[in-house]
């Protein structure tokens, strides 16, 4: 399935240029107005709140430190055949909400997503594979294969995190929308289903899975849902909460894909909305600091004056631009706040696709690939992690090209690999003598499955955490702004408004979560809206 852009706007656009906007205007005219709101960081989520303030008549400034849109959802040519097409950070697009899709008419704009079929497949070592289809029917057959007596289990659990979806997201009241229910709250949601509020809040990942499966190969399968992105292991309570969270995207009734021509047209498509309702688009302006009400202070010394600061910056590189009138309480709150990743991404050309042993036709490269040993490889793997050294032994592999040609040169593909668990500060050495050696490791992990996928690479880019940080601003390198376990979810989730007079946050670590989403934009749009 194809949704496909309606049409194109005319003029040049944020799509054209890959999100390098540049200035607008002399920084002296834009320092001699006053504005309304100035949006800190033009990530997809700064992107969405400029657009709805815009909209509702707003004078909005967006100002970006990089030279390029879009945060950790973006676009980039890292190598030096300019075909390649890379989404360097954010990979996959399946939570994006509605609301946004369609009310900023973000197809007009040019987003387009193909989504994946199937959604998940998995190799084992003993040469069999299972695929994740849209289809329940034909995802119980390929069960039934190689675990018969497992598709009833398989099929409860995946009935048990629909339950959710469609308490969360489908009922009465949206919970994504507005101020997240607390804990009271979602008790009442789930008065009839407390198995799935338990499910939401406490238990783990594993728990989850071998309660419903007896086959080691599903389980190996299932369970790295509930740790992508997360400083946890699969049997550490709240990880099944990470899965659910996962699985709560209504723009395609739940599914994953791919955002055409890569991730980051659809931080573009909200550049251009935004634009098109007359905010003003800056890059290559980074903030020094946030003075309240007065506006942001840049680093070159210029005052930008405003009324109301929205940050997409996460809230500890926030509250680090506010020099002084952070209440106590609200700085130990953000000092406290987790956003450690354990993620490698790597980043790949390659000459042609790498074979997977347990290969069935084009199946390996149409679906998101996991690579694991087994839930307990897994905890391990973190444990090693929390120790200090790399153990990427759990990944997620894609290959976007095998749907959209146009991110690759012809009859050659881009490759990502999505890799677990890795600490941002390593025990022996730096992430800068031994990111190679790590990249290596992410690869023979994929090796074990498919034995060529070194001899396929034409280049390849590595990032770590630290590259993260350094490169997109994100504390910790952690691209949702924070873990989504369940005690830094719904209302422990930080809200848009904040204590300090005029401020806001609009990120991933304001609640609904982390993902490329955009709804966390429009609802601090909303609430700068109704405060007047």
């Amino acid at each position: 399935m194809q949704v496909k852009p309606a049409g194109s706007v005319a003029r040049v656009t944020v799509q054209d240029v890959l999100g390098r906007v540049g200035l607008p205007a002399p920084l002296a005219e834009l320092t001699a107005r006053r504005w309304d709101a100035v949006v800190v960081g033009g990530g997809h989520n700064g992107l969405t709140a400029a657009a709805y303030l815009a909209r509702a008549g707003r004078s909005v400034l967006v100002l970006e430190a990089r030279e390029r849109l879009g945060g950790a959802a973006t676009l980039e040519r890292p190598f030096a055949d300019e075909r390649y097409l890379v989404s360097p950070c954010a990979y996959v697009v399946g939570l994006l909400h509605p609301l946004v899709a369609d009310e900023l008419d973000l197809a007009r704009h040019g987003f387009g997503l193909t989504l994946l079929d199937p959604s998940l497949w998995c190799p084992f070592p003993d040469g069999t594979s299972v695929a994740v289809w849209a289809d329940a029917d034909r995802t119980a057959a390929e069960i039934a294969a190689i675990a018969p007596g497992d598709v009833e289990g398989y099929r409860r659990y995946e009935a048990m995190f629909e339950r959710i979806r469609t308490v969360l997201r489908l009922g009465p009241r949206d919970t994504w929308v507005g101020d997240s229910p607390d804990r009271a709250g979602l008790a009442e949601l789930f008065a009839a289903d407390p198995a799935a509020l338990d499910v939401l809040l406490h238990r783990s990942i594993a728990d989850v899975v071998e309660e419903h499966v007896a086959d080691e190969r599903l389980r190996a399968l299932l369970h790295g849902q509930g740790v992508i992105g997360t400083w946890a292991g699969p049997r550490d309570p709240g990880t099944a909460g990470v899965h659910a969270m996962h699985g709560l995207g209504t723009i395609a009734g739940g599914r994953w894909g791919y955002v055409n021509g890569g991730t980051g047209r659809v931080s573009f498509a909200l550049a251009d909305a935004a634009r098109e309702h007359g905010a003003v688009l800056a890059a290559g302006v980074p903030v020094a600091a946030i003075e309240p009400g007065e506006g942001v202070r840049l680093a070159g010394g210029e005052l930008v004056r405003a009324g109301v600061v929205v940050s997409n910056a996460d809230p500890k590189r926030t509250l680090g631009m506010v020099a002084d009138g952070v209440p106590a309480a609200f700085g130990e709150r953000v000092a406290a706040w987790r956003s450690t990743s354990p993620v490698v991404k790597v980043n790949l050309a390659l000459h042609r696709l790498p074979r997977f042993t347990a290969g069935r036709g084009d199946l390996p490269y149409r679906a998101m690939v996991t690579i694991t040993d087994g839930v307990d490889a897994t905890q391990d793997a973190f444990a090693r992690a929390e120790a200090g050294e790399p153990a990427p032994s759990w990944a997620e592999v894609y290959v976007p090209s095998t749907y959209d040609p146009s991110v690759a040169p012809p009859g050659r593909h881009v490759m990502s690999v999505f890799a677990q668990y890795v600490p941002h500060t390593l025990a022996h050495g730096t992430w800068d003598t031994r990111r190679e050696e790590i990249g290596d490791a992410v690869l023979a992990a994929v090796a074990r499955y498919a034995p060529d996928v070194a001899d396929c690479v034409e280049h390849r880019e590595v990032l770590g955490p630290p590259d993260v940080e350094a490169r997109i601003g994100l504390t910790g390198g952690h691209i949702f702004q924070g873990d989504c376990l369940p005690d830094q979810m719904w209302d422990r989730r930080f809200a848009p408004r904040t204590p300090v007079p005029g401020l806001y946050l609009c990120g991933a670590a304001t609640h609904p979560g982390g993902s490329v989403i955009g709804i966390n934009g429009r609802n601090a749009a909303m609430a700068v809206l109704a405060d007047g």
